[in-house]
């Protein structure tokens, strides 16, 4: 029973270990990168684009894992988004509009509960297996993704917008050390030098439409 959560944690400690220099301070999160931006600030540098969203599908049933009958091209298989997961999803949607956030790309896994995710709150996407479940995965071939999808976060979006992936715990946990609650959590980086990105903050669902009335234009 204990050995999946040492060999979990081993795994997270050894991604750590990958993470740029200075990016495993203490945080009050316990993740290891160390947000730059908060609040208003990170809405703000989303209105003006350039940057990558990292998010976690929005909230799912509260049933089992994915049977061993899965198949990625049949939702009934799988572990979907709930009544709440869907309303997030298009309260993110109505959000992102009213704050004036461009988004010109979405990639997401294929799995239902982030096709779903990304379609609600974005609108099209494109499928990106590199986003998908790897628990099943060896550490090098997570190390792998984990590079790939760095990739990503050290491309710089088409000028003013910005780029959404939607993924699972894995990909938060195993290639950055992120934190992964609550589901919908969006982690939100910039391109730096070349081959390189920064870390700047991330969002809980409810921000986006908390910040859209506080941030939004008045007519």
């Amino acid at each position: 029973m204990h050995a999946p959560i040492r060999s979990l944690a081993l795994v997270a400690l050894a991604t750590a270990a990958l993470l740029p220099a200075g990016s495993r301070a203490g945080d009050p999160s316990k993740q290891a990168l160390v947000p730059k931006l908060q609040g208003a600030e990170l809405v703000e540098a989303l209105r003006a684009g350039g940057l990558t969203v990292l998010m976690r599908h929005t909230a799912t049933d509260a049933v089992a894992p994915d049977p061993a009958t899965f198949d990625v091209a049949d939702c009934a298989t799988q572990r979907n988004l709930s009544d709440l997961g869907r309303q997030q999803a298009a309260e993110i949607h109505d959000a992102v509009a009213k704050l004036g956030i461009k988004v010109s790309r979405v990639l997401s896994s294929p799995f239902c509960r982030c096709l779903e995710t990304a379609r609600l709150a974005f609108g099209e996407v494109e499928i990106a297996e590199v986003l998908s479940v790897g628990d099943e995965l060896s550490f090098a071939e997570k190390h792998e993704r984990g590079q790939a999808v760095r990739k990503i976060l050290a491309t710089a979006p088409a000028p003013g917008t910005n780029v959404v992936l939607i993924t699972h715990t894995g990909t938060l946990l195993y290639s950055f050390g992120l934190e992964t609650r609550p589901e919908g959590v969006a982690h939100v980086f910039r391109p730096g030098p070349v081959g390189t990105w920064v870390y700047l903050g991330s969002l809980a669902p409810e921000d986006w439409s908390r910040f859209a009335a506080e941030l939004a234009p008045t007519n």
